[in-house]
């Protein structure tokens, strides 16, 4: 939120945080000052387990504030209604030119632990495979398609000559909804989007 201590204005996070102040007039600290409340109210969150709420405007802004390419969606590409099937991206990391993708709450993975995102997925896979509607956590779907797209992965469907162009680094997934009140709700969503539902540790790094 904004602050001013004297004549110099700023920002914090909350009530309670340290105002960040910059000179009136300049962009670069202003900037700045925004980072630092930022990385503050993050710090925090991450101490008290406290949920970083950032509104997908907000985020947007931020991006433009420190040069990044924003957020980026990917919806489900293939929804059959026939069969009240599923498919989509749940999770991108790289764009297919190799760009860093940044997810609604502002986090991303990064290229060198990507990796971790996929054993994460082989797990799901094994244990769980089911899909609830707007984190309920009551199944209503079951999983039938999965496929985590890794560079070594990608290169070798290129050698082998199944692959022509390229594909994003990201964890694709196919469900099922068998029962036709599940459905009808997915149906009626202008948007539906996979979310991933689990817990993380996550490291802070200097870019938002």
């Amino acid at each position: 939120m904004e602050c001013n201590i004297g004549d110099n204005p700023g920002y914090k996070y909350g009530n309670s945080g340290k105002c960040y102040t910059y000179s009136k007039g300049d962009e670069a600290g202003r900037k700045n000052a925004k980072h630092s409340a930022i990385m503050q109210g993050t710090a925090v969150a991450q101490s008290t387990g406290e949920k970083l709420m950032l509104s997908k405007e907000e985020i947007e802004e931020i991006c433009k504030d420190f040069d990044v390419d924003g957020v980026q969606e990917f919806e489900p590409l293939i929804k059959n209604d026939e069969n009240h099937l599923l498919f989509g991206w749940a999770y991108v990391a790289q764009t297919i030119n190799g760009e860093q993708v940044y997810d609604h709450s502002g986090e991303h993975v990064r290229k060198e632990d990507f990796q971790d995102l996929e054993m994460a997925t082989y797990i799901f896979n094994i244990a769980y495979r089911q899909s609830d509607i707007r984190h309920d956590c009551i199944a209503k779907g079951y999983l039938v398609d999965s496929m985590v797209f890794t560079k070594e992965k990608i290169e070798a469907m290129k050698k082998s000559g199944h692959l022509v162009g390229d594909i994003a680094q990201g964890v694709w997934m196919g469900y099922w909804f068998p029962e036709d009140k599940d459905w009808e709700i997915i149906k009626s969503m202008k948007a539906p989007m996979f979310s991933l539902y689990g817990s993380a540790v996550k490291e802070m790094v200097e870019e938002v």
